[in-house]
């Protein structure tokens, strides 16, 4: 009896905070194809960037199986080896085996280039294997051609200036921006000039950007990549950070101790980085564990209120939710299982929604309640 009051009581739980049953235990997003467990990853280097990209600074081991390993350095990619071998061949390097995860000699490696499988730093991806055969099924499942080291390098030098367009894009199109101002929210003053490379900036960057605890935040490893890359490459156009942009500093939603949200009863400071909150003239003001809750109770209460607020899911700013932009659908879930991601501009939410699966992209006043309902 006790079991049997314990589970409906879960279940109450669950009904009341909108996720059904199914949607509790909806499990996380896959990671990508490229990402191991840490245990399984191999990390050459020494000192505290060792787990970044000296050339990009991009997590080692988000991207681990396509690794490579030059003059003691250990880089994300192929197209990083290109750029840190400067085009001249190396002869001794080595790259992970997409299969064992372990490191072998490029010169042994067959390598599968231009399968379905999406690469890293490339839009023409290559992985390795330690065996012909390995690389023949990687190939009957995935595409792609299965060539040498000598011909994968070649190619990867044919790529490397449209892969360079398409990353330069990319970080024009919205990461500088973000890392900006993450940098400027989260992070004590650092001078990029006094690193010798990005993963050792990444690395201090990792101990110095968590003010209000934004290593809490969703993919923080994102919020410092973007930052890391705003100071190493300095785009102008950004501006410089300095005294003035500190004094801007964004607000974040402050969750009172002990707040629950009024639609689920959980406690909202648990999850800080997906608050929202409703202002409330002359009374308590409200919070909730995320967008989906807030909009249940707009609608219940027959949408009559006027300062209503969100949390931008990259910047983690609190940001006026009738001028906001959400992203339905996503494979990224809240504190209550699906979610619509809150972002302050539509150029961000499409980016998101784009990397993340997102179905479409609404302003707060084309959020239907049927909306709500569905998630």
């Amino acid at each position: 009896m006790i079991l049997r009051s314990f589970l409906a009581s879960a279940a109450l739980v669950a009904f009341v905070c909108g996720a059904s049953m199914d949607g509790a235990n909806k499990q996380p997003a896959k990671p990508m194809f490229q990402s191991v467990d840490p245990s399984k990853a191999t990390l050459v280097g020494s000192g505290e960037g060792k787990e970044y990209c000296a050339v990009c600074g991009m997590s080692l081991v988000k991207f681990y199986k396509t690794n490579h390993v030059w003059n003691g350095k250990q880089v994300a990619s192929l197209h990083c080896l290109y750029e840190i071998t400067g085009g001249k061949i190396p002869s001794d390097a080595q790259v992970v085996d997409t299969k064992n995860l372990n490191l072998i000699d490029v010169n042994k490696a067959f390598y599968v280039v231009g399968s379905k499988i999406k690469g890293t730093m490339t839009r023409n991806s290559k992985y390795a294997f330690s065996s012909e055969a390995d690389a023949k099924e990687f190939q009957a499942e995935n595409g792609g051609e299965i060539v040498n080291f000598a011909k994968a390098y070649e190619i990867a030098g044919q790529d490397f200036a449209g892969d360079n367009k398409m990353i330069k894009a990319k970080r024009e199109g919205g990461v500088y921006a973000h890392g900006k101002e993450f940098y400027e929210t989260n992070c004590a003053k650092t001078d990029a000039k006094s690193f010798k490379a990005i993963s050792e900036l990444k690395a201090h960057l990792k101990k110095t950007c968590d003010a209000k605890g934004a290593s809490k935040a969703p993919e923080y490893d994102k919020h410092l990549q973007a930052a890391a890359l705003y100071l190493w490459d300095a785009p102008a156009n950004l501006g410089s950070s300095g005294k003035d942009a500190k004094a801007k500093k964004a607000e974040k939603i402050v969750v009172p101790e002990g707040a629950k949200c009024p639609v689920c009863g959980m406690l909202v400071g648990k999850n800080p980085n997906w608050a929202a909150m409703i202002e409330i003239q002359g009374g308590e003001n409200l919070y909730f564990d995320g967008v989906k809750d807030l909009m249940k109770y707009y609608f219940q209460k027959g949408k009559g209120f006027d300062k209503i607020f969100v949390t931008d899911y990259y910047k983690l700013h609190k940001i006026d939710a009738k001028s906001a932009f959400y992203v339905l659908g996503s494979d990224v879930l809240g504190p209550m299982g699906d979610e619509l991601i809150a972002f302050d501009s539509e150029s961000a939410a499409k980016t998101f929604a784009k990397d993340h699966g997102g179905k479409s992209v609404l302003k707060f006043d084309e959020i239907q309640e049927s909306v709500i309902e569905g998630l």
